[in-house]
């Protein structure tokens, strides 16, 4: 398999070291900053590498490819990699705005290609468990899901100038609601229902040097009734990521950083704490074996084009309601 990636920063590396943990070498990275080409020759195994995304496209045929640059990049370069036809992986989020998105489903559909957002949380361990128990009703009718993230932006990339992210710059696709979309992709999964309503408040409420919101309040409220809350912010600092599921029997709350699933029962009245020892990259590593999996089988990832799709949609109307 001939694998492209465009994007050699801190996913990249990381989609490039777990390809080659799974055995695949034949890969190819474009990257405009040298500095990043030369750290990946340096540390994994690949084949060649650009600073054009266009010669690279035209010096050899590939079968898949990675997008996984700022998002205001990945449709365009997405449509045309389809145009190719290769199957496509594309960082979160889908993109920074809905133009030319139901152009690229057009072109997956037409081709029969597979694309994949990479929406990892669904792939984290203790997220698929919450989801299982929902859906085997050990929680019985869902009533309510909160979920929230929040870190302070310098320390996500400490190596990294914040400033020149793409998450504190508005023109490359940034802000935390956009870098933030996992907690609601994931929360539009654990629902597996409709958003009718989106309440939203965000703003720039800090001293950091970004053109962007960095704190988001949203209420959802989706057809079937579930009511849910998501806050995200890039100020708190330490880190905290949980996601919490009330329901008429229970309620689980899921615990990032800890590895840890804790379960009210109603009727023993009991908290039941559940710690599982998973490496957080382990995440990635299964979306990654999920994806090719899905390329070399011809199915649908779980985390799709058109789930993205959803996503994005209700990233816009809470990016709307604030602007």
């Amino acid at each position: 398999m001939e694998i492209l990636v465009i994007g050699a920063g801190s996913i990249g590396r990381r989609h490039i070291n777990n390809l080659n943990n799974l055995g695949y070498e034949d890969i190819d990275v474009v990257d405009i900053s040298d500095a990043n080409l030369g750290y990946v020759k340096k540390n994994f195994e690949i084949k060649e590498t650009f600073n054009d995304f266009k010669g690279a496209l035209s010096s050899k045929g590939y079968d898949v490819a990675f997008i996984l640059t700022p998002p205001i990049y990945h449709i365009p370069m997405a449509l045309e990699l389809a145009k190719k036809r290769l199957d496509l992986f594309i960082e979160k989020p889908l993109s920074h705005n809905l133009e030319h998105v139901d152009e690229l489903i057009n072109a997956k559909e037409d081709s029969n290609l597979i694309i994949m957002v990479g929406y990892n949380q669904r792939f984290n361990f203790g997220m698929r468990k919450l989801k299982s128990y929902i859906e085997e009703g050990i929680l019985g009718k869902i009533y309510y899901i909160r979920a929230e993230v929040g870190q302070y932006l310098p320390d996500w990339k400490p190596w990294q100038d914040y400033r020149k992210s793409y998450t504190a710059i508005k023109e490359l696709g940034g802000g935390i609601i956009l870098d933030g979309s996992h907690e609601i992709d994931y929360v539009l999964w654990l629902a597996n229902n409709k958003v009718k309503e989106v309440k939203t408040i965000h703003d720039k409420v800090s001293d950091l040097e970004i053109n962007v919101e960095d704190v988001a309040e949203a209420i959802f409220g989706f057809e079937n009734g579930i009511i849910a809350s998501i806050h995200l912010n890039m100020i708190e600092r330490g880190y905290s990521r949980y996601c919490k599921v009330v329901g008429e029997k229970g309620s689980i709350k899921w615990i990032f950083k800890d590895n840890i699933l804790e379960f009210y029962d109603v009727d023993s009245k009991e908290l039941i704490m559940k710690k599982y020892e998973i490496d957080q990259n382990n995440s990635y590593l299964e979306e990654l074996k999920h994806f090719l999996s899905c390329v070399e089988n011809r199915i649908e990832p779980l985390s799709n084009i058109y789930t993205a799709k959803d996503t994005l949609e209700v990233v816009i109307k809470m990016k709307e309601m604030g602007d």
